[in-house]
């Protein structure tokens, strides 16, 4: 099994542990033990042994003004008592690492029982809810799946020409099939998640479904909260059940829209292009990429492997699964 980082890349072994204890030193928190690295893909998670506390470090310092939205969504959301993780409160965020050039937040750590993982009708609830909100007065950005992918495109090196080409050329293809779509639910530029899958889905302290990593909150049509979990029942052979059950409780079932295989496609390839910029941190993540990219350049139905499990990454706690 490939090592969960290496000594190379943004995350980097060494990186992420001088930048966990420079965080926490900033904070005033304990920094003698030693951090528990419980997630790293596009970001990594750390678990304070001592303290119910999750720093969760971005690559780059380049991520400032995306950080420092997050920060104001997820303070927002806690105004509102939507059920999301939660900010330390008494901690000013984000907090800029020069030293190792990352981006620093803290959160409150959620245990999570693997007896009890969500499933995927869980996301209906509070999907309805967030769905249901006014934007908030700092106002969101707008849902823009195809400029994100070429700009990690453009930002990877680690990619054969080969490959280049051919996820620059269906990127393309997409975004013209994108602007042919006409979306069926009602509102079609209301508050998302753009990233609604049981992967960020934990319980609470009384077992209820709290949505986390907020990254991709933004404005846009409805139906793409419901695709991750129909790609998933694909991809990783979910049970179809649970995604049945997800749309009843919703009240929508996008399997009825003809668009919907154009949303597959995209949130196949948006899944792959979001973890290109730390690919060098991690060969078991690099493998898999590659391995998908080859089946999607075939046509293959094969199912994915996640990429916690090509990680070797707990399953324990306020974690993400792919």
């Amino acid at each position: 099994m490939a090592p969960l980082v290496t000594s190379r890349g943004p995350f980097a072994q060494h990186r992420l542990h001088r930048t966990v204890q420079l965080a926490c030193q900033h904070a005033g928190l304990p920094h003698t033990d030693e951090p528990e690295l419980i997630h790293v893909t596009m970001n990594a998670l750390f678990k304070i042994p001592s303290l119910p506390v999750i720093v969760r470090i971005a690559p780059t310092a380049t991520l400032l003004a995306d950080t420092e939205r997050l920060v104001q969504v997820a303070r927002w959301l806690d105004d509102v008592d939507f059920p999301a993780v939660r900010l330390l409160p008494e901690i000013p965020q984000p907090l800029l690492i020069d030293e190792t050039d990352h981006i620093v937040t803290f959160w409150r750590y959620l245990p999570q029982d693997d007896r009890r993982t969500p499933g995927a009708y869980e996301l209906a609830s509070p999907l309805r809810q967030l769905h249901a909100l006014p934007a908030p007065e700092f106002g969101l950005p707008q849902w823009e799946p195809i400029q994100e992918m070429r700009e990690r495109l453009a930002d990877s090196s680690s990619l054969s020409p080969g490959d280049h080409a051919w996820l620059r050329g269906s990127v393309n293809e997409l975004d013209e099939q994108l602007g042919e779509l006409t979306y069926p639910l009602p509102r079609r530029d209301g508050v998302i998640h753009g990233d609604a899958y049981i992967g960020n889905l934990l319980r609470g302290p009384h077992g209820e479904p709290v949505l986390c990593d907020l990254d991709s909150l933004c404005r846009g049509p409805a139906e793409w909260d419901l695709v991750p979990e129909l790609v998933a029942c694909i991809r990783y052979r979910r049970p179809i059940a649970d995604y049945d059950l997800l749309c009843q409780l919703y009240g929508a079932d996008i399997r009825t829209w003809s668009g919907w295989t154009v949303l597959r496609r995209l949130r196949e390839l948006k899944v792959l292009t979001a973890v290109l910029p730390v690919l060098d941190s991690s060969p078991g993540l690099a493998e898999q990429v590659h391995l998908r990219l080859y089946g999607l350049r075939e046509g293959s139905e094969a199912p994915w492997t996640p990429f916690r499990m090509t990680n070797q990454l707990s399953s324990r706690g306020a974690i993400r699964r792919d």
